[in-house]
Parts: C-alpha cells; structure tokens; sequence
C-alpha cells in the first residue's frame, strides 16, 4: 500500500505550493542546460519554480510534455502525451482483460529513473476511470 501511495504521489501531486512563474533566464543555467540538451526540439515552453526545483511545460511535434528538474540539474520525472496505440503491448492488454467496454480516452508516460508508469483515463459512459500501470500492465493504482 505504501509503494502505491508513493507512485500515486510522484505521478498526479501537482505541487502548487509556493509555484511561481518564471522567464528562462530566470531559471539557473545547469537546469536550464539540462533541459535544453534532453529536449532541443521543445517549443512553447513555460517554466514555473516549484518548491523542489524547477517545472518545465513544452511541446515537441504537437505532443505535450511536461518534466520537473531538481536544483542540481537532474530530471526527476517526465511526463508526455501519448495515443492509446503508444502505449506498451503489456498495458493494452491487462486494459482489454480488466476494464472490458471502456475506451481509452487519454494517456500519458512517466518516467521516473529508469521505470515507466502508464496513466490512462479510460471511459464508458457514464464512468470514468484513471488507472496507472506499469510498464509490465501491472496496475499500481485507481481513480486517482
């Protein structure tokens, strides 16, 4: 229960507290060099300072991603966009086993070191369900 609550921690805490929007040259160089070589095809970017370092929103192509930097330079999470035939053949499976006549109606990668998590918002009217699995299809957490 514990490692489910961390996951669901690290993946949907907004971290709103103390969030202050900020121009580039704001941001300090190692985050923003960082940032830069990772990602050189980002557009639209918008930066905020969060209390553990530093939110980066951005479009590569017409994909929307998002990633969190520490004070030190390093990518702690990514967060992009994804189509339902993106996702891992593990996690399109266990959604056709365990949720039977919903459809997948958004879907997002994290990473988190060296690990993927899947959230998908997956719909049959009227319900509605977020669940995040991991990259075997294992489900870590529901309705978050």
């Amino acid at each position: 229960m514990k490692k489910i609550s961390f996951i669901t921690l690290l993946l949907l805490a907004p971290f709103y507290l103390l969030a202050q929007d900020l121009a580039e040259a704001e941001v300090p160089r190692v985050v923003v060099n960082v940032f830069h070589k990772t990602f050189p095809k980002a557009t639209k970017v918008e930066w905020e300072k969060k209390i553990d370092g530093y939110n980066v929103e951005f479009d590569i192509g017409r994909r929307d991603h998002e990633a969190w930097i520490n004070d030190q330079g390093q990518i702690v999470k990514h967060k992009k966009e994804l189509r339902s035939s993106e996702l891992p053949k593990p996690v399109r499976d266990a959604i056709a086993q365990q949720y039977k006549g919903f459809r997948i109606d958004d879907a997002d990668q994290f990473e988190m070191g060296k690990k993927f998590y899947y959230k998908v918002e997956l719909k049959k009217s009227p319900e509605e369900r977020k669940v995040i699995f991991d990259q075997g299809g294992k489900v870590s957490a529901v309705n978050l």
